[in-house]
């Protein structure tokens, strides 16, 4: 309660006060400070005219070289003539187009180091990011482009389909417009070039116009592979044009059109400069291009129209799988409405606050509440259809606790995200979006729901009427205390108003939250209804007994009367009086029957135990229908009833009719249903002595037993021989199967804790093949989430077992093995079961650790694949240590895709959130202090303590630098990532827009403090944001928390320990060491860790102290779903907290006195990493997989489980392999080591068997090379020590006998080589290769060879020559001598054609198929975990004499689909595809675009901690493949029959699509 000044408000999701963020949100994003001096206009994407309401295209002007974004549509500099702008909006042909100019600076007259491929890149930039283009927009895109403003355009396209991150743009574009487009360079271009080259400077936009230059000719050679979808219209000019040397037609007719079929072309009466600009709009030439582009965007004005009406049956299966709604909200609501009477319910919308409800505009709700039975359901059916008769936008959920698909927070809010998905488009178009980011939400936890859907999409949209939510039974939700305060957030963002019904009035729940909209709240009374029932009482009339209508109107008064407003008892009294006759019966029901429903039901159950048959079905069909886990069908109770009694049954609906039909009913979607709660809820009653009673454990225990005698089954047997298939198909199973697969895990956790044959049961089928089939069913078809509940299920029931019996024995041994196994399937691999289910009989299980259930049973198979060399028996909570040898870690932060680590030095480090491997290096310009990822956009924020940066981390570029006078303590992001916000030491907080890179805003939270002048003086030392609750938290060394209110500009509260402090003054406390805010529904909370070991966490909406727990904590972090707080402290612990309670739940011990810098967790809150000197650890524990069914285990409460603790093991005891070779007998292979040691292991078992030598100690091995003619191992040393040594066998033994090579080079080597027999070794640098004669006595120099900035190169021996060499450096290949090093090819070497990116780097050169082909892979980063791009070529391309070399085409589904080369194996070249996956190219395959898929790569195996990722395979098919100190020997693996795979279409970053090297050209225009 608010008892000081100081805490006079709570804070509030939004707020309609003028405050310091309100004021900046206001701000137009239009505002622009890049306008050019000149008058040429803005640059960038300036948007010219926007009709947001209707509007369904966007138009894109580009201008061309020395133009402007204004200008070159200006005729004669005149305002007034600037058509897009001035002209095109007022016509009726564009008034629902949105129209923007793009400006950038090409202006010959300065020297720039710009190009055509950096304008497309920001052309593509700037639609992507544009505030006045709706996120995730899929209407059409047409561009217009004048001059070399069409190249760029078509540069930009080209991208844009080569890159994923834009390919939802590159689908937008429909149409292009070509305005003098000089598509293969222009002759004036030269002219200029070479009177430019006379003043100094590059300026390579304009090298990138001449004719046929290297720009225009890959632009022309990849453009044709994707525009035969766009409509092309090209106009060129007839009217030459005046310029300072002369004056000529500047783009000629040839060069002006592209000769494709998709083209159409037209001239105009203009010269070069006048072909865009017009003198008014009746001007033939204005006209001439206003009708052709009217003409597209009525053409696609008329598609989109109809799309927009019509929702594609694609967006609805991807919408319906991504939130995994199966059944549709209307199936509900003709159940309900199927009982409601005409004129009915229309009582409610008479009533005053009803209508003050539906019409007022301010945030409201309506809360109905009235007694069990009373038709609250019927009647929210009736404001439903009231609500769609006026016109309303509705939806709506009816919670179900009989159904636990219906009883969730997370079903409600999924249904309810969907339900408006389908009405409003644009929130469609969010959902789009998200969808192409995010995995399925219909296994997430509610809170991430919540977060993903809700707040950062549905609740920003800004819907141009109210929408009605209409939530039924709010008390059958499992967690409904939870999900109220969720709903009053909702109107309060937006028009959203929402009506619900409750057995609980609204005042139950004021505890939990107090209400900031208005709640008119309605008890529905007796006298309410009674006009309902009468209605229901007068259609039900001629069905009953009566001797005369008096008697019949006397019956029902006595039964309206007695009813007390209750529709279920009504409707049991009409069905006992169907079956009586006589006036004596008659009056015997209505005066026997109790008015009570309790007593009512204990007279049912009396008769049924009066018949003389079927009482065994009726007890089997009321235990099923109490307990299981969601309504059965007809269907599926028919199969399970007859497997439970052992018998065979007629007809069950007859069955349900006959025996039990008072009780439970069969609804229209033939679901057997109890006829309302109070009755599940009266037969599972303790006190119940009817024969009919059911015991809950005893029910569980039934349902579970028939589960598993079915999954125990016949049709649960795995396959013999299971092939491999893209799309894996079972045997016709029936309907039961799904029951008994997707519900086994409900009934596990309620089961008794003693009972013996439920665990022999249970063992039989876990300890069968048919566990593998009920994997390979729930991968293929439902959800991997079952399978880690029912993991939790067996961990709960056998911590509630322990407490009973022994946790000995075999049958409870392998129970909880699986209910580990189960868990760590899902996080180990569950993206490779979604791939490929049936995955889990023969890939999965060699994979596994040697104790686990899976590997034990089921990796046993003499011809299947076998993993040697891994000593862990047991999952490993730590999936990857990143080790950085020369600098310590300084930042850390996560989001979904990726997550950064920031280095001393200022290099920040980008890795894949699930596979671990490096994806980016960025460079700030100082040391980091701290990172953040953006919330909506793919934004990194890295601060120091000068400078804070912005990247963008799609295109990897810096968005925006800004100095700042101080350092930030804490960092955040506004607005959908548009703003950004840091506090400062200064006591400031300076808010940046990210759309024009300016200051919007600052403010000293110092000001009007009491002590103002004391704290201003003072530096605070950390604080944390809640941007949902916009407050910033600021601590003081030694003194309270100061809570401010970025809303309303003040002072929200301060807090010590114990906590607020109402005196508003601020006094010395224990230090705050670090604190941090919950996120979604625990938003509210903040955890704060003091320097006497308290972790107290404060609710600061009741500003009051919640717990309070000795934690000893220095960092904290926040898991993104809010219900989970880790700690780490200065002695290298780490503390993971229930983050409501504070109930500790894991925990990590470490040997190593290791400050723990900083902790984060990732975007789905299953993994925890930490930084801590140099190493960074990502966590992977069972605690943090999560979900809304650990909630939903009745009695998982009731079982007191510890903590899970580890011991990290320290990091000297680990000796990384550095480096890797293999012998060509395949028997043995080679391990350099970072101690400087090399070791020979044996294939066999691939365990190590001796040490053969070492270099100096402490010096990494960094290459291995093995000459087996010779037996010579070479290895190289990171001091640039190259050794070579001759190896010798004794039996079993190895010897490196003598020293053949020993040599320094001062400088990085960076490869070596040697030719066949080792009488040659080549060792090269970046700037120099020096070849060496290797004799028995000794080695001497042949020839060195000098270089100057040479880039990426690597050598290579020529296959079918191996007298030469090749060395490839800047896409240009050359033959060298082996004997001598002499150039064999010309000057200019041999050009390698197919649009090699200059960005790309040489990684490798192998000899494949007999020496026919040279495969070279190439990498977009010099990080060496890049992905590989890999390109073949004919060997006999490369040619003393060849002048050039083309990719083989035949290949060209290979280029990005390659992870890493990794060798030859029978001739097939076998290499990691992208996905993880081993596979083979067969050179005498008869598709030329399939290769084949043998096994994977699990994830966890790809994040490792060496210097780069090895992997090899040896002569006899044999993987090997180092992980961290060890090394796996994959056998068999590629003797299985592979599974035939073709390449993905779409998408691919072309290396191939131009018959020449791109050199990173630009564009023109004039």
């Amino acid at each position: 309660m608010n008892q000081s000044g100081l805490l006079g408000h709570r804070p509030s999701v939004a707020s309609s006060g003028r405050s310091l963020l309100s004021r900046t949100f206001a701000r137009q994003d239009g505002e622009r400070s890049d306008v050019a001096n000149d008058g040429k206009g803005p640059f960038g994407l300036t948007t010219l005219f926007a009709n947001q309401e209707s509007a369904v295209i966007d138009l894109v002007f580009v201008h061309g070289l020395g133009g402007g974004s204004q200008s070159t549509w200006t005729k004669s500099s005149d305002p007034s003539l600037f058509w897009p702008k001035e002209w095109l909006p007022y016509d009726d042909g564009f008034k629902d187009v949105r129209i923007h100019s793009f400006g950038y600076n090409s202006n010959w007259d300065k020297e720039s180091t710009l190009n055509i491929h950096d304008f497309a890149k920001s052309l593509l930039g700037s639609i992507q990011d544009c505030p006045s283009i709706p996120r995730g927009s899929n209407d059409p895109l047409i561009f217009i482009g004048h001059s070399m403003g069409g190249l760029v355009i078509k540069k930009a396209f080209i991208l844009a389909r080569q890159f994923q991150e834009f390919d939802s743009l590159a689908r937008r574009v429909q149409a292009i417009f070509f305005l003098a487009t000089p598509h293969r360079g222009a002759d004036l271009a030269q002219t200029l070039s070479k009177v430019l080259n006379i003043v100094s400077g590059s300026r390579p936009f304009v090298v990138d116009l001449q004719r046929n230059s290297l720009a225009t000719q890959s632009i022309n050679d990849e453009f044709p592979q994707h525009c035969q979808g766009l409509q092309l219209h090209s106009f060129y000019e007839t009217l030459a044009t005046n310029y300072a040397v002369g004056k000529s037609i500047i783009v000629d007719k040839d060069l002006a059109t592209l000769g494709y079929s998709n083209e159409r072309t037209e001239y105009l009466n203009a010269n070069h400069r006048d072909i865009c600009k017009y003198a008014s709009s009746t001007d033939p030439n204005y006209l001439t291009v206003r009708n052709a582009l009217a003409t597209v965007v009525d053409s696609l004005r008329t598609r989109v129209t109809s799309s927009r009406n019509d929702l594609n049956n694609e967006q609805r299966q991807l919408l319906d799988n991504f939130l995994g709604v199966s059944d549709t909200p209307e199936d509900d609501l003709m159940s309900v409405d199927a009982q409601r009477m005409r004129g009915s319910c229309e009582w409610l919308t008479k009533k005053d606050s009803f209508q003050r409800w539906q019409e007022r505009s301010e945030p409201t709700a309506f809360w109905i509440s009235a007694k069990p039975a009373a038709g609250k359901s019927v009647l929210a059916g009736y404001i439903i259809g009231h609500l769609r008769e006026s016109n309303q936008d509705c939806s709506f959920y009816f919670f179900c606790h009989g159904d636990k698909a219906k009883a969730t927070i997370s079903s409600f809010l999924r249904s309810m995200a969907w339900q408006m998905a389908l009405k409003h488009p644009e929130i469609l178009q969010i959902m789009m979006n998200i969808i192409t980011k995010e995995k399925q939400l219909g296994q997430a936890d509610y809170r991430i729901v919540w977060r993903k859907l809700f707040l950062d999409g549905i609740l920003r949209v800004r819907l141009k009427k109210a929408h009605f939510w209409i939530i039924d039974a709010l008390d059958e939700c499992r967690s409904d205390a939870e999900l109220v305060p969720l709903l009053l957030k909702v109107p309060e963002a937006g028009p959203i108003r929402f009506l619900l019904t409750s057995r609980n009035p609204f005042e139950s729940y004021k505890q939990v939250i107090q209400p900031k909209i208005n709640i008119f709240s309605e008890e529905i009374l007796p006298e309410d209804t009674d006009s309902d029932i009468s209605l229901y009482l007068q259609a039900n009339m001629s069905h009953l007994p009566s001797v005369d209508d008096t008697a019949r109107q006397t019956m029902l008064s006595q039964i309206l009367k007695k009813s007390a407003g209750c529709f279920l008892w009504v409707s049991l009294v009409l069905q006992e009086l169907r079956q009586v006759h006589t006036s004596v019966e008659i009056r015997e029901v209505l005066e026997n029957i109790p008015s009570d429903m309790d007593e009512l039901y204990s007279r049912i159950l009396n008769l049924m135990s009066m018949a003389p048959y079927g009482k065994l079905l009726a007890k089997a069909i009321l235990t099923w229908t109490v307990c299981s886990a969601r309504p059965l069908t007809t269907h599926e109770l028919y199969h399970a009833l007859q497997i439970d009694i052992k018998d065979s049954i007629d007809d069950v609906q007859k069955a349900i009719t006959a025996s039990c039909g008072q009780l439970v009913y069969i609804d229209a979607q033939s679901r057997v249903q109890m006829v309302h709660q109070t009755a599940r809820d009266f037969l599972l009653r303790s006190d119940n002595t009817s024969e009919f009673a059911i015991d809950r454990r005893s029910g569980h225990k039934r349902l579970a037993m028939t589960c598993l005698q079915y999954l125990n089954g016949n049709e649960m047997k795995g396959p013999r021989h299971r092939r491999l298939s893209f799309r894996d198909t079972f045997k016709e199973r029936c309907p039961f199967v799904v029951y008994a697969c997707n519900s086994l895990f409900e009934h596990v956790a309620q089961v008794p804790s003693t009972d013996d044959d439920f665990v022999i049961a249970l063992s039989k089928f876990l300890g069968s093949s048919n566990v593998l089939s009920w994997i390979e069913y729930i991968a293929q078809e439902s959800e991997l989430t079952r399978l880690i509940q029912t993991g939790k299920a067996f961990r709960t029931y056998l911590r509630r077992r322990s407490k009973y019996m022994s946790p000995f024995g075999r049958e409870i041994a392998m129970l909880d093995s699986w209910a580990t196994d189960l868990v760590r399937l899902v996080t180990k691999f569950g993206t490779n079961l979604l791939a490929s289910p049936s995955s889990v009989f023969h890939l999965i299980p060699p994979f596994c650790p040697t104790d686990t259930a899976l590997k034990r049973q089921f990796a046993a198979s003499v011809r299947g694949i076998t993993v040697l060399g891994l000593s862990a028996t047991t999952w490993d909570d730590c999936l990857s240590t990143i080790v950085h040898e020369r600098q310590q870690f300084s930042a850390l932060a996560c989001s979904d895709e990726y997550f950064a680590v920031a280095l001393s030095d200022g290099k920040i480090l980008l890795y894949h959130e699930m596979t671990c491997q490096e994806a980016k290096m960025l460079q700030h310009r100082e040391p980091v202090k701290i990172l953040q990822f953006g919330g909506t956009k793919k934004i990194l924020a890295s601060s120091g303590v000068k400078l804070v940066s912005l990247w963008d981390v799609i295109s990897w570029q810096q968005l925006w630098e800004f100095d700042i006078s101080q350092q930030c303590i804490s960092i955040a992001f506004a607005d959908e990532d548009r703003l950004f916000l840091g506090a400062l030491k200064n006591n400031h907080l300076i808010i940046w827009d990210l759309t024009t890179g300016l200051v919007r805003d600052s403010a000293d939270w110092t000001l009007g403090l009491d002590g103002e002048q004391a704290h201003a003086m003072r530096r605070p030392i950390v604080a944390s944001f809640c941007m949902e609750l916009s407050l910033l938290a600021i601590v003081y060394r030694g003194q309270d928390i100061l809570l401010w209110d970025l809303e309303r500009d003040t002072l929200y509260a301060t807090y010590d320990k114990a906590g607020a402090n109402v005196s508003g003054k601020t006094a010395k406390n224990a230090g705050v060491m670090s604190l941090i805010f919950g996120a979604g529904t625990n938003a509210t909370l903040l955890a704060v860790a003091y320097s006497d070991g308290d972790l107290v966490l404060f609710d600061v909406f009741e500003n009051t102290v919640k717990e309070k727990v000795l934690a000893n904590a220095q960092n904290l972090a926040a898991s993104p779903d809010g219900r989970t707080l880790a700690c780490g402290n200065s002695s290298g612990t780490i503390q993971l907290f229930d983050f409501e309670t504070l109930k500790l739940i894991y925990r990590i011990d470490s040997d190593e006195f290791s400050i723990i810098k900083s902790l984060a967790f990732s975007g789905d809150s299953h993994r925890l990493l930490e930084i801590r000197g140099s190493q960074c650890r990502v966590w992977d524990p069972m605690v943090l997989v999560r979900s809304d069914v650990d909630e939903e285990i009745s009695d998982a409460s009731s079982v007191l489980t510890a903590p899970q603790e580890i011991m990290l093991e320290a990091s000297e005891d680990v000796v990384l392999i550095t480096s890797l070779a293999s012998h060509d007998t395949s028997e043995v292979f080679f391990c350099g080591k970072e101690d400087g040691s090399i070791c020979l292991y044996e294939t066999a078992s691939g365990r190590q068997s001796q040490k053969l030598f070492s270099h100096a100690a402490g010096v990494s091995i960094v290459a291995l090379l093995f000459d087996g003619e010779s037996q010579n191992l070479s290895s190289v040393d990171s001091s640039s020590r190259v050794m070579t040594h001759r190896l010798s066998r004794q039996q079993k033994f190895w010897e490196a006998a003598d020293i053949v090579f020993d040599h320094r080079t001062g400088v990085t080597v960076d490869q070596i080589l040697s030719n066949k027999g080792h009488t040659r070794f080549l060792v090269c640098s970046a700037n120099s290769d020096q070849l060496y004669s290797i004799t028995p006595n000794g080695s001497t120099s042949v020839k060195s060879l000098s270089w100057e900035d040479r880039g990426s190169y690597r050598w290579g021996s020529r296959p079918q020559n191996q007298e030469q060499l090749i060395l490839i450096t800047d896409n240009v290949a050359r033959l060298y001598d082996w004997e001598t090093l002499q150039e064999l090819t010309g000057n200019e070497g041999i050009l390698l054609e197919g649009s090699i990116l200059p960005e790309l780097a040489i990684r490798s050169i192998t000899s494949c198929f007999n020496g026919s082909l040279i495969a070279t892979t190439f990498s977009g980063s010099t990080a060496r975990t890049s992905k590989s791009k890999l390109l073949l070529w004919n060997t006999y391309d490369f040619a003393t004499e060849s002048k050039s070399a083309a990719p083989v085409p035949k290949y060209h589904y290979l280029v990005d689909q390659v992870e890493r080369l990794i060798g030859i194996y029978k001739q097939r070249l076998i290499l990691l595809h992208a996905n993880g996956w081993i596979c083979s190219v067969d050179p005498q395959a008869p598709e030329a675009d399939h290769f084949d898929r043998h096994f994977f790569i699990p994830a966890d195996w790809l994040s490792t901690t060496n210097a780069e990722l090895m992997v090899e395979v040896t002569k006899e098919g044999d993987v090997i493949f180092i992980k961290r100190d060890e090394a796996a020997v994959i056998k068999h693996g590629l003797d299985l029959g592979g599974q035939r795979s073709s390449s993905i279409p779409g998408k691919r970053t072309s290396l191939l699509a131009g018959k020449r090297p791109s050199l990173t050209v630009p564009q023109l225009s004039f």
